[in-house]
């Protein structure tokens, strides 16, 4: 093995990849084309354009493809579900049927044969528990040195379980209703989070390895995956299918430099439409869109599923326009770029929508709102940057993450404070019974140092019943801040341009997109609201709108930055000095002549 090799291969000895994305968008789909052994029966962009006039686009993809058939290897899937169901099976039989929300309907079909449906499951539940039960113990040995229980706890998680799962669901559909088994998993999965186990403690007591405990588990498989593969002297590459909460996120992120976060993103038209295939009706996809958002506080959010802040926190972003695997050459071309470039950064640039919404991306990290940094960058019909944004107050006021409540209420530091806020009484007396509190709780110790920030919205719409109102904001909106921009500093125009946002505009900004005669946005996050629908779905003159694709972030720059220059890496892999080739032609012309 060449030097080059060996530094590729810290790359590709081992991969761990993140799916994430709301019900409906295809992770699975990712999943199984990630799973494929060989990569002759996925068809690339490339294939379908080769007969077509040549551009950039169309050489990017030749060399994705050509890298990728020569470097294919499939990934192995862990399903989360299945390690909850693992978890499940750490329960007795009876902790398991009533830990179902219909569970006493399930008890009553189960008990003295009445349901044929359920005949023998008893004795098939606490066979596979006995041995999950064995492998839970050996897996928290840490050890990893007995190859036959490796082998047998790999055997359990990929095979036994999701046969059993499968032959669970089957029982549930025929017996109580259709998606029945969703429902459950994803309250198994929260209460595993919090408490463990998949019901909630009687005392409701957190466990001590709370938010981490569902992730802890899918850790010890990875590592087992590892051990496994060194052994079998194999790359490691492992599909997490799929993370649904922001601090598994953050968790395997901390832990592993080779982890990437793919959201699987689709149209709310596409989502729909695969959800009613699944069965689904108008009223279970609204029930399910709900528990999919956290409920906007920190404990729900990092304890629960946040689909939105597992999509915010991606590094990657899929797009799935819902076409069959066979035939979605789209999807398997991301697929491939996204690998080759995790296992070779640098093999081809960036695409023009990832360097803008980079920019974007990179803007919103100025911002000082205490809830949600969010970016904008305007361009020309180029992809020319003419003016960027994020989510601030205006110029000469104090963003909130520099203000802080003790001053407020201190009458420190006044110039940061509006006449309102130190003058009206009302919300004067609420902010200063608020700081009471904090100190009475010794909240400030607490703290270590961090500031006592407090958010003005939160507190005025408290204090005067209008909750939902966001006028009184005290920040400009990304978007808005970069239409301003233009405004400000002055500018040829930016009709038919192009609006980049980390997150789709609201009503206001929409509308002066539209004036602005914006032609397209591009968008990561969905903002919640009927902008899409009301303002920009209207007239003849509307703007495409355009999910994003691509790498953001730190991945942009992990899969873009080269590990060396490829005219050096040529020449070392080769041997052959392209500068010197033609002196030693000529040298060996002279000889022969």
């Amino acid at each position: 093995m060449n030097v080059v090799e060996q530094i590729y291969q810290l790359r590709k000895n081992f991969i761990l990849i993140g799916l994430t994305g709301r019900t409906g968008s295809g992770c699975t789909t990712v999943a199984n084309v990630l799973a494929t052994p060989e990569c002759k029966s996925l068809k690339s962009l490339y294939l379908e354009n080769n007969d077509k006039p040549i551009n950039n686009e169309i050489r990017k993809n030749k060399i994705i493809y050509q890298y990728i058939q020569n470097n294919w290897q499939g990934f192995q899937v862990l399903k989360a579900s299945d390690i909850i169901f693992y978890y499940a099976l750490l329960s007795d039989f009876e902790t398991f049927m009533k830990s179902f929300s219909e569970g006493k309907k399930l008890e009553d079909e189960t008990k003295g044969g009445v349901s044929p449906y359920w005949t023998g499951f008893k004795q098939k539940y606490d066979a596979l528990s006995l041995i999950v039960k064995e492998c839970d113990a050996y897996l928290k040995e840490k050890r990893y040195d007995d190859d036959e229980k490796n082998k047998k706890c790999k055997q359990v998680i990929l095979k036994d379980i999701p046969e059993f799962r499968n032959s669970l669901k089957e029982l549930l559909n025929s017996s109580i209703k259709k998606k029945v088994l969703y429902k459950e998993l994803q309250q198994w999965g929260n209460n595993i989070r919090i408490y463990d186990s998949i019901v909630a403690d009687k005392e409701e007591k957190q466990s001590e390895h709370s938010p981490s405990c569902l992730a802890r588990k899918i850790n010890q498989f990875v590592k087992l995956f590892r051990v496994i593969d060194r052994k079998d002297k194999t790359p490691t590459l492992i599909a997490i299918d799929a993370l649904r909460n922001p601090f598994e996120v953050l968790y395997f992120r901390e832990r592993y430099s080779a982890f990437y976060l793919m959201s699987v993103n689709t149209t709310e038209k596409v989502r729909k439409d695969n959800l009613f295939k699944l069965g689904y009706r108008i009223d279970e996809i609204e029930e399910l869109d709900k528990k999919e958002k956290a409920k906007g506080d920190f404990s729900n959010s990092y304890q629960e599923i946040d689909l939105d802040k597992c999509i915010e926190l991606s590094d990657i972003h899929i797009t799935h326009d819902g076409t069959k695997v066979g035939d979605n050459r789209h999807l398997i071309n991301q697929i491939f770029t996204y690998l080759a470039l995790i296992q070779h950064p640098g093999l081809v640039p960036p695409s023009p929508m990832e360097r803008v919404m980079q920019v974007a991306y990179t803007a919103k990290l100025n911002s000082g709102c205490l809830s949600r940094q969010v970016g904008a960058a305007v361009t020309d019909e180029s992809f020319s940057v003419k003016a960027i944004g994020w989510n601030t107050v205006a110029e000469g006021q104090t963003p909130c993450s520099l203000r802080r409540l003790d001053d407020l209420c201190e009458k420190e530091d006044a110039n940061a404070y509006s006449a309102y806020e130190k003058g009206d009484e009302t919300f004067f007396n609420y902010a200063s019974t608020l700081h009471t509190r904090y100190i009475t709780d010794s909240s400030i110790e607490k703290l270590k140092g961090l500031p006592l920030s407090y958010c003005f919205k939160d507190i005025y719409t408290t204090v005067t019943g209008q909750l939902k109102n966001q006028v009184h904001t005290r920040s400009l909106h990304a978007e808005e801040n970069s239409f301003l921009q233009l405004a400000k500093y002055g500018t040829i125009g930016i009709k038919g341009g192009k609006l980049f946002t980390t997150a789709s505009p609201c009503e206001l900004c929409a509308k002066k997109a539209y004036q602005l005669g914006i032609k397209e946005i591009y968008y990561i996050d969905t903002y919640p609201g009927i902008s899409m629908q009301h303002i920009l779905d209207c007239g003849d003159k509307k703007p495409d709108l355009i999910l994003f694709q691509g790498a953001i972030g730190r991945a942009y720059v992990s899969l873009y930055n080269p590990m060396l220059p490829l005219k050096d890496e040529i020449k070392a892999i080769t041997g052959i000095n392209a500068k010197q080739a033609e002196i030693e032609n000529k040298k060996k012309e002279q000889i022969n002549d």
